[in-house]
């Protein structure tokens, strides 16, 4: 099966060497060029379009930021509805919410090819060590016949069911991760400002109920969290953590659910103030 990614990012760029690895022929498109030319350099042949991608992939696997970033390099000038090829698999890790995924899909369909809802847990480590989490929604033949190439860079592979459910069940996801990152920066200050050092408080509370996995990779992680919830300036784009509470916030509205805490912990990350201020060593 040939391969193409677009969105060379934290993610795209150790995915695209992994598949490089496993001797995938890869076909690799980013706006920027640096993370072009380190994969051609590793075997990938770098396009000059999404067009170009999908003119040679059987399969695309889509990682750019947004609902926005993804209609453009599906429908956009030069996009892939362009040259898709019939039977072609179009897979977007993306975290966009399931009515842009349900809607990309349809265009997908009227040109013959398939879709699959593939948001991506597990973040910068895990792409690198190839196993990421997915939250696949879409058929359960088209997962198969993608799971070869999902293999190499996921180790756990989880169908959700219809196309747009891995959307939902990563937003789920989003939300309980989101509010772990912003209890553990205030629980750690609370400890601190009680006369615990930050490492002890750490071991205490992955001695507990309250340890989890952000808590086990903080030390790696965490000042990347920590900086997804400091203040932006008006009309810049959200990082990814806010973006997805906003997305969850949707989502639940669409639903008719109301999510208290995902309500508070969304107004918490946009007011810049989750960010452990109390202890500079976090």
């Amino acid at each position: 099966m040939r391969v193409g990614v677009i969105g060379l990012g934290a993610l795209g760029q150790p995915i695209s060497e992994l598949l490089l690895k496993a001797r995938y022929r890869t076909a690799v498109y980013d706006v920027r060029r640096e993370p072009m030319r380190e994969l051609a350099a590793l075997g990938a042949q770098a396009c000059a379009s999404p067009a170009e991608v999908a003119e040679q992939s059987d399969l695309i696997i889509s990682l750019v930021s947004d609902a926005a970033q993804t209609d453009t390099i599906v429908s956009g000038d030069k996009g892939i509805l362009d040259t898709f090829q019939r039977g072609a698999i179009f897979a977007t890790g993306s975290t966009l919410g399931p009515e842009p995924v349900q809607r990309i899909a349809m265009k997908i369909a009227a040109k013959g090819g398939d879709t699959l809802d593939m948001p991506i847990s597990g973040g910068i480590i895990a792409a690198r060590e190839g196993t990421l989490s997915l939250m696949v929604g879409g058929t359960e033949s088209t997962l198969q016949r993608a799971m070869p190439v999902f293999r190499t860079f996921a180790r756990d592979i989880t169908h959700t069911g219809a196309v747009g459910s891995g959307q939902a069940a990563k937003l789920a996801h989003q939300l309980v991760f989101s509010v772990n990152v912003m209890a553990l920066l205030e629980g750690l200050a609370l400890g601190v400002a009680g006369g615990v050092s930050p490492e002890v408080m750490k071991s205490v509370l992955k001695q507990g109920l309250a340890n989890s996995t952000v808590l086990q990779v903080w030390h790696d992680l965490g000042p990347r969290w920590k900086g997804m919830l400091e203040a932006t300036e008006p009309g810049a784009p959200l990082p990814n953590m806010r973006k997805d509470l906003h997305l969850v916030l949707e989502l639940a509205e669409s639903l008719g659910m109301p999510l208290q805490i995902a309500e508070h912990a969304s107004k918490v990350a946009d007011s810049g103030t989750a960010i452990g201020h109390d202890d500079p060593l976090l």
